[in-house]
């Protein structure tokens, strides 16, 4: 399902870039890339209702089992409001965007499954909880404009950028409410306060583009494509005295991949003020890694950590001011 998603976001690409090729009369709301000497400088505010999935799991040795896939945890339903501040400069064709986003999750549930054999099968345990937390991120952008409009077409906003970025991400999940489902002593227990930090490093290219609908309004659209990224994890067990706090394990990855990409509707208030409603999609994968797990009495056990996946998604509100 995923990969048909990222295959989507590059058809997204193909067409964003067909539209903006098609017309010789390529417009940017209120500034010419034909002026290399003015500066413009740009800041705004991103509401972003969103909900989102995160999972890992680990093998049963070093070499990757059996089994192949010896404990698994997933988060789901994740929901966050996040504000994401962002601010800019463009000079000529180049701008750099720093952007910063927050918010809290909640709602979320957690399930832990533990198998004896590959491909999960032959569980042996399985425990539910509740899920909340934070999350947090920056992405630090250039791109350039390949096409881009007249000045005076005030309305018109054919644009096409290519992007290049690099984004740091950060989930920590909170595990309370516990409760054993299967394996051991069935239902809740008591005292579960366990804690799980998901932290992405992506490397970003991709596109960005602009259409005119009709007297002010525009469609405008982001497809992103993230071809490698570092994953770091950290876990507290709290109820496992066994384990050392300080962390309890953490798990070690590069290679993976990713995508992201944005549809919007926007308008131009008035002078350089803008709005846009839309819907953006958020999604990274490992490679895989190493599992470190630390236990009390100073001693560490590795294995392998077969793979992390991060997914958010959700409408957004956007309102940006740009100053000359």
């Amino acid at each position: 399902m995923k990969q048909k998603i990222i295959s989507g976001i590059f058809v997204a690409v193909f067409f964003i870039a067909t539209a903006c090729f098609a017309d010789d009369r390529l417009n940017l709301y209120g500034y010419s890339y034909e002026k290399p000497d003015t500066w413009l400088f740009f800041i705004g505010e991103k509401t972003w209702q969103s909900r989102g999935d995160n999972e890992w799991s680990i093998a049963g040795t070093k070499s990757g089992g059996p089994p192949n896939v010896l404990s698994e945890l997933e988060f789901l339903g994740l929901d966050s409001t996040v504000y994401e501040i962002h601010g800019g400069v463009r000079q000529g064709r180049g701008a750099i965007t720093l952007v910063y986003g927050f918010g809290s999750m909640s709602d979320g549930i957690s399930r832990d499954s533990d198998y004896l054999r590959d491909n999960r099968q032959g569980i042996f345990s399985l425990s539910t909880s509740n899920a909340d937390g934070d999350l947090h991120y920056w992405n630090l952008d250039y791109t350039y404009r390949v096409l881009t409009n007249e000045s005076e077409q005030k309305f018109n906003v054919r644009y096409l950028d290519v992007l290049i970025g690099f984004q740091e991400w950060h989930e920590k999940v909170r595990m309370t409410k516990g409760v054993q489902e299967f394996g051991g002593t069935l239902g809740p227990f008591a005292g579960l306060n366990s804690t799980y930090e998901f932290i992405w490093k992506n490397y970003k290219i991709g596109l960005e583009g602009g259409l005119p609908i009709y007297n002010g309004f525009s469609f405008k659209g982001s497809a992103i494509f993230i071809p490698y990224n570092q994953y770091d994890g950290k876990g507290i067990w709290n109820l496992r005295t066994d384990f050392r706090q300080d962390p309890s394990f953490e798990h070690k990855a590069s290679g993976g991949y990713g995508a992201e990409a944005e549809a919007s509707l926007g308008f131009h208030i008035y002078n350089y003020l803008t709005a846009e409603i839309g819907y953006r999609y958020w999604y990274v994968k490992s490679g895989n890694g190493t599992d470190i797990t630390f236990f009390s009495n100073g001693s560490v056990g590795i294995t392998q950590f077969n793979e992390a996946v991060s997914e958010r998604q959700g409408l957004f509100l956007d309102v940006s001011y740009i100053f000359y």
